[in-house]
């Protein structure tokens, strides 16, 4: 469905009536500003949003960006917290709201990379996992002087560089306090890679702290778990027979995610 972006409570009703007709499994929204660029959606707009997304009986995922915001939304009754707190470290009173609502988090930390990383040329440009699925016109597009100034100059592309920092830290507490951290990229926009960009999720997960056993439960058991997707995520009787086999172990290294031999959906393997 569509990120619900009502301006008064008929039109918020509106539209997450209409994404629930379409069968939606979440309903979401954004409660950020853009870094102060624009008007966040009021806290009584939320509350008209979570109570019919509730009364559809539809949880509600939301994008944010400040931790004030982070404890509004999960006193409001918000059940998934979409993209790293970046302006703020977590503390006590957010952990307890986490832990008390069972919340799950996803950091989502590529999609702060992609936000400056190509204010020059980055180091994954020659990695021969990467290249074996670059389209070579966009990595030109990316390596333009033009484009890449524009980026180092940007005021926004810096803010959310020393927000990935914030969001790193965050991470490494919520995850060792326990919370249940699902592991996504935001990718789709151009310049955030799917499938690489997974991988360099985990690395980055592994970097903040986590071990690379939770970082794996992460993309796969836990992730399913916080969309509520009962038939995937593990390995079981009953479930879809999706998986990867991989030449080296990530338990030892986390990259070696890359190291793919063999892919299945549903059983059948996937022809190269």
């Amino acid at each position: 469905g569509s990120v619900v972006t009502g301006t008064d409570a008929t039109s918020v009703r509106s539209q997450v009536n209409a994404n629930a007709d379409a069968g939606a499994n979440f309903i979401k929204v954004r409660v950020d500003d853009n870094l102060g660029r624009t008007a966040k959606m009021s806290t009584e707009l939320i509350d008209v949003l979570i109570a019919e997304a509730h009364q559809r009986r539809l949880p509600v995922a939301v994008h944010l960006f400040y931790l004030d915001d982070a404890k509004y939304i999960l006193e409001a009754g918000a059940d998934l917290i979409a993209h790293s707190i970046r302006d703020a470290a977590v503390d006590g009173e957010l952990l307890n709201l986490i832990q008390t609502n069972d919340v799950c988090y996803i950091s989502t930390l590529t999609r702060e990379v992609s936000a400056f990383i190509y204010e020059d040329e980055p180091a994954f440009f020659a990695d021969p996992f990467f290249l074996k699925e670059a389209d070579e016109n966009v990595l030109n597009q990316l390596r333009s002087p033009e484009r890449q100034s524009r980026i180092r100059s940007s005021a926004s592309a810096q803010a959310y560089k020393a927000g990935l920092e914030v969001a790193m830290a965050n991470l490494s507490m919520l995850s060792n306090e326990g919370v249940r951290i699902a592991m996504g990229t935001d990718s789709g926009p151009p310049a955030r890679f799917q499938g690489y960009f997974s991988h360099m999720e985990m690395q980055m997960m592994v970097d903040a702290g986590m071990s690379p056993l939770d970082v794996i439960r992460s993309a796969t058991a836990v992730a399913a778990d916080c969309i509520n997707a009962n038939d995937v995520g593990t390995l079981e009787p009953g479930k879809w027979g999706d998986l990867i086999v991989l030449e080296m172990s990530p338990l030892t290294d986390i990259a070696n995610t890359k190291t793919i031999e063999g892919v299945w959906l549903a059983g059948n393997r996937v022809s190269d």
